[in-house]
């Protein structure tokens, strides 16, 4: 007879899914070069789904390598994204999540990843609540997302730095063009 353990709805012999970026992760960054010590800015329009079905839980987002003391202060995840056209939420807005009518009580990740050449665009949308409250500028080369997917742990690195510049400080390379 053989048997086996494991946590209700996950087989001990499938691993838990895992978080991931669908289609093309290369590294990219955007910066702010003016803007207000204290204040919110948005920054939507990055997808996650599942690499497999099952659900994901989404413990926090921290930025890598943060100068400046960047912070995310609040994050919010949404189902199904729709477009920048729509209600999508672009990159550097300055608002809260609670401003823009985003509600962040959603925590978890169902979707799972399509295949590039489907026709059916379903993922999670993740938008980072962020801001500069120090004098200087800051800047971070990305974030990472933690999350738990049945027992197991798991971080998902996203490569997109974000830079938001204090208006007299020019010390970070994205805070010293003018254009």
């Amino acid at each position: 007879m053989l048997a086996a353990a494991g946590c209700a709805g996950e087989s001990p012999l499938r691993p838990a899914p895992k978080l991931v970026e669908p289609g093309d992760t290369g590294r990219q960054s955007f910066g702010l070069r003016l803007t207000t010590r204290g204040m919110p800015y948005l920054f939507g329009g990055f997808s996650v789904c599942l690499n497999r079905s099952g659900v994901v839980s989404v413990t926090g987002v921290e930025f890598e390598d943060a100068t400046g003391d960047l912070r995310v202060q609040a994050f919010a995840l949404r189902p199904f994204y729709r477009a920048f056209g729509d209600d999508g939420v672009g990159w550097g807005e300055p608002k809260s999540l609670k401003q823009r009518g985003v509600p962040t009580a959603l925590r978890t990740v169902t979707q799972v990843c399509q295949p590039d050449d489907s026709s059916r665009v379903e993922f999670t949308e993740l938008v980072l609540q962020t801001s500069r409250p120090g004098a200087v500028s800051a800047s971070s080369s990305g974030f990472v997302i933690s999350y738990t997917s049945g027992a197991s742990e798991g971080r998902l690195r996203v490569p997109f730095g974000i830079t938001l510049c204090a208006p007299a400080d020019k010390t970070l390379p994205l805070c010293q063009s003018q254009t």
